[in-house]
């Protein structure tokens, strides 16, 4: 994939994240204006329900029902009938004139007074009660009614009829804010709603609330026919925006969640192309890295062959010797140069046997840096802090790793070169040490990566292949030992190998 191509997919990845994002916003935002909308529907049928509810138990419990017993002369009609029920509510008093005889007449009550079952008169029976007061003395006309209470709670009278009898119902249009706001309350309870709230009651001549101060937030009018058209009853709330947010939040998770794994598959998939291109990108230099170094001693082998056909010719057997020596190193280090290849493929394969066996690390070291010394002109020294440093492994593939590790050293670091053999209980630490700092953090993370080289502008300017020091990371693992390096305040490569 080539780099418009690679663009082009990242503004189309980008594009779909934008598009995603935005439906599953959108999306949200018109299912929380819906429950917004539904809730303050519920508000306003719990309000106007709880009026409904408020004047139906004031109807109920205002129900009164005056039954003769058969004792009174007058008759349940002419007692009635003295009764004053001008401005009467079930706060006010019953008055009989003083030439009414109420001896005999039962007062009862509530919703029970108007369908009385077939039922007997107890002292402990359940009905509610209705208190008959007498505030001055026994013979007084003046009576409250509060609650149903039977006039004899001494005897038990089974009622078999209540045909004699006037059951009448108190109406008034007064309404008591706090009654009707504990039923709200309840409501709002049973329908799991949480919200500050406050109601507000006003008639042409005053205003009654819940609350006396002042109560900022949003208002709703009871639209319930039972409020006369001169009074008016507000709802005055806040805190609704939480209520949504709860009916909203499976949904909302949910949306985060889809968005979140769009958006997580989407840069993954966009990290598999970059990895594909940077891996193509890394075959093309490695191929033209294998071009670069198979050409030049296969150039040089030529010549030399070329060369010993003309010295032959002429009978000069030093000069042949030497072409042919020429020519025997360019095909040793072609030939090499092939190993490192089959190695590597080996490595991934995890086909490579290990060939292990006793072996001196230190002895090892000093061979590669008495090989290495007369090739580069930078100071390497070996600094051995073991007294014995003695290890089984291979050591084939661990003198090509200690080997990869100082040549690399010698190719990209400063002009001194340091290496120190570290020996403990469990363990032994090897750390190859240069003068240099030209490894940057983000190349040191990928350094051991197959076939990766640090850019340097020409891609052959140094030799290799970009496989070295991930083999050497390999062989090291599979003697169980771990490699690290640090880029600061010089590059260091340390390398742990645990021993018996």
């Amino acid at each position: 994939m080539n780099e418009r191509s690679y663009r082009y997919l990242l503004y189309l990845i980008s594009a779909v994240i934008a598009i995603t994002l935005a439906i599953q916003v959108y999306w949200n935002y018109k299912n929380y204006k819906e429950s917004e909308r539904q809730l303050k529907i519920d508000l306003q049928t719990t309000l106007d329900q709880s009026v409904e509810d408020y004047f139906t138990l004031r109807a109920k419990n205002n129900t009164i029902s005056f039954i003769n017993n058969g004792e009174n002369e007058f008759g349940i009609t002419d007692v009635f009938e003295q009764l004053d029920f001008e401005d009467l509510d079930e706060n006010d008093e019953l008055r009989f004139p003083d030439s009414v005889n109420i001896k005999g007449i039962t007062i009862l009550k509530g919703v029970r007074a108007d369908t009385l079952p077939r039922f007997k008169v107890k002292a402990n029976n359940d009905l509610p009660d209705i208190h008959i007061t007498d505030k001055k003395g026994s013979d007084s006309t003046s009576v409250k009614i509060s609650n149903i209470k039977f006039t004899d709670d001494n005897t038990e009278t089974e009622i078999e009829e209540l045909t004699n009898r006037i059951v009448f119902s108190i109406k008034s249009n007064k309404l008591r804010v706090e009654k009707v706001d504990s039923l709200f309350k309840n409501q709002l309870k049973s329908k799991n709603i949480t919200i500050n709230h406050q109601l507000v009651y006003t008639t042409p001549d005053s205003t009654y609330q819940t609350s006396t101060n002042s109560f900022p937030g949003n208002a709703l009018t009871s639209l319930s026919e039972l409020i006369d058209d001169e009074n008016k009853l507000e709802l005055i709330y806040n805190g609704l925006n939480t209520n949504v947010l709860k009916r909203n939040l499976t949904g909302i998770l949910l949306s985060t969640l889809l968005i979140t794994s769009i958006i997580l598959c989407l840069f993954y998939l966009l990290n598999i192309i970059k990895r594909q291109k940077n891996l193509n990108v890394m075959k093309n230099d490695l191929i033209s890295n294998i071009t670069h170094e198979f050409k030049t001693p296969i150039a040089t082998t030529s010549a030399a062959l070329e060369g010993v056909q003309n010295f032959t010719n002429t009978g000069d057997i030093e000069k042949t010797d030497r072409y042919l020596n020429m020519g025997r190193e360019q095909l040793d280090k072609l030939n090499n140069m092939v190993e490192k290849l089959l190695e590597t493929a080996s490595l991934d394969g995890k086909e490579l046997a290990l060939q292990k066996g006793e072996l001196i690390i230190a002895d090892m070291i000093n061979a590669l840096i008495l090989k290495f010394k007369p090739q580069t002109t930078k100071s390497i020294v070996f600094i051995d802090h073991t007294n014995d440093s003695s290890f089984v492994g291979d050591g084939f593939h661990l003198e090509n790793a200690f080997n990869n590790l100082i040549d690399n050293a010698i190719k990209y670091g400063g002009k001194d070169i340091q290496v120190e053999l570290y020996k403990s209980v469990l363990e032994y630490e090897l750390i190859i040490t240069d003068s240099g700092n030209g490894l940057s953090a983000k190349d040191a993370k990928q350094i051991f990566n197959q076939f990766y080289r640090v850019p340097k502008g020409n891609v052959h300017d140094v030799k290799g292949f970009g496989i070295g020091l991930y083999y050497t990371k390999s062989i090291i693992e599979k003697h169980g030992g771990s490699i690290t390096v640090t880029t600061r305040p010089s590059t260091q490569f340390k390398i742990v190998l645990p021993h018996e």
